[in-house]
């Protein structure tokens, strides 16, 4: 099996993986094409009119991607704009990786703004709770496991984001008293995360859904002026939502936890990716000096 980029150049080598769990869902890859490699390598199978997400295997990692299916079949019943896991039995494991398969949606038309998103996560919590139990929301475990795990921090670096990850729970725990209702987040919502596809406009990557404080879902807009959200954007969000949590005490605390979660993918990539190596040091030496200089996004 040959994998091709959309740019027509080799695509990263887990053919393996990719043949496996495929077969074993009964979808063929014929024309397959990679079309995204960070976090998660997503692949275009042209035949099945599908989406492969490849992820490596690790603790918990089957659990939360089986709860990622479960909930988006319950918010398709429910009329919500996601995208839609295939009816297949999934997730998928092999070599090492794990699997899930969803509908192909092309994109089309301009790209979301972040009032788009906001009526949308409006509408999310809206929704009554699903029939079954989620996740609770672990603000800190990803990003410290990450940090952990990173082949590309030195001591120092490390020693000072997992100091910066206890000041920031010890804030979080002891300080924060939420102003929304605990329910159903999708825990990582942010426009590119939003797909307008032929059906309209639909929210993808359900890796981390769990059961939190609706301002999690919140925060991730407000928190892009980092890479290079407007005023004037950021203020349509908040309107289309109807809340605006600029002014809301908790905020700093949590748009603070924000930053530090966004440095989970390029701490997991540093080592194979030089331009997230470089994204990384970026961030780091903004968080350690204090100021907002913009980052570059992924």
């Amino acid at each position: 099996m040959t994998i091709t980029a959309e740019d027509g150049t080799l695509g990263r080598a887990d053919a393996a993986a990719l043949a496996l769990t495929c077969a074993r869902a009964g979808l063929s890859t014929r024309g397959v094409t990679l079309l995204r490699d960070f976090a998660n390598a997503v692949y275009h199978l042209p035949a099945e009119g599908a989406v492969v997400r490849l992820a490596q295997a690790s603790p918990g990692r089957l659990d939360r991607l089986a709860v990622s299916v479960r909930v988006t079949r319950w918010l398709a019943d429910q009329g919500f704009a996601t995208v839609r896991p295939l009816e297949v039995r999934q997730p998928v494991a092999a070599e090492g990786y794990l699997a899930t398969f969803w509908r192909y949606e092309a994109h089309v038309g301009p790209r979301p703004e972040p009032g788009d998103l906001g009526a949308l996560l409006r509408r999310l919590h809206e929704l009554p709770p699903p029939p079954f139990e989620l996740p609770v929301h672990d603000p800190f475990g990803p990003v410290r496991r990450a940090i952990g795990a990173s082949l590309v921090l030195g001591d120092d670096d490390r020693d000072w984001l997992l100091r910066r990850c206890e000041d920031l729970a010890e804030a979080y725990y002891e300080r924060v008293r939420f102003a929304l209702p605990y329910g159903l987040v999708h825990g990582d919502a942010h426009r590119g995360n939003l797909i307008r596809g032929a059906r309209g406009l639909l929210l993808c990557d359900w890796d981390s859904v769990c059961a939190g404080p609706r301002e999690t879902d919140l925060i991730p807009t407000l928190q892009g002026v980092r890479f290079g959200l407007t005023g004037r954007q950021r203020a349509d969000f908040s309107r289309a939502y109807g809340c605006d949590l600029t002014a809301w005490e908790g905020y700093p605390v949590m748009r603070d936890m924000r930053e530090l979660q966004t440095l989970t993918a390029v701490l997991r990539n540093g080592h194979r990716d030089r331009r997230a190596r470089e994204e990384l040091r970026h961030r780091l030496d903004s968080l350690r000096a204090g100021d907002d200089r913009p980052w570059h996004p992924f």
